[in-house]
């Protein structure tokens, strides 16, 4: 069974999204004299080599995850594209969680919530949150059209496939 255009439409909109939340890490772990600041206010008594090795750590550490989350979006959007509705089910799940939160930042960015509270905006990471939040909206929407519904109902009625007999 093929998959409608729209699933498609959908698979590739996570895999972007899951890019677009890798690049707007590597912004963050770009910025080094932020990362040090950081790890200076939560210690002030570290030497400058403490902090150079805890800055190294938090990049190192912030990689690792970004691509486990990339190769997570890629796992499951696959699985969502080959018609499993769990794959489906989980993805709406955090596509929700993800936009609302999102819209939350971008309403009180924009009400002035982070400069009340002495944060410093990033012009870069708010073009790509705003650019996920996008992108997220779009996926779920595309996820669920008739096309979609249609397909994942198929998927969920066709026989499994035959597994491959054992060998004597």
């Amino acid at each position: 069974m093929t998959a409608p255009r729209s699933v498609d439409v959908a698979r590739w909109l996570w895999v972007v999204s899951a890019l677009l939340s890798a690049v707007r890490s590597l912004v963050v772990l770009a910025d080094r004299q932020g990362l040090r600041d950081q790890v200076r206010g939560v210690d002030p008594a570290l030497t400058m080599q403490q902090v150079e090795a805890a800055v190294n750590g938090e990049i190192l550490l912030g990689l690792l995850f970004s691509a486990g989350i990339v190769a997570l979006y890629v796992l499951v959007a696959n699985k969502m594209r080959a018609g499993k509705a769990w794959a489906r089910v989980l993805l709406t799940f955090f596509g929700i969680i993800f936009v609302v939160l999102g819209a939350l930042g971008m309403v009180g960015l924009a009400g002035g919530l982070a400069e009340s509270q002495g944060l410093t905006v990033d012009p870069t990471e708010v073009a790509l949150s705003a650019l996920g939040l996008v992108v997220d909206v779009a996926a779920l929407v595309s996820m669920w059209l008739r096309p979609s519904n249609d397909y994942f109902r198929a998927a969920s009625l066709a026989p499994p496939p035959a597994s491959p007999r054992g060998r004597s």
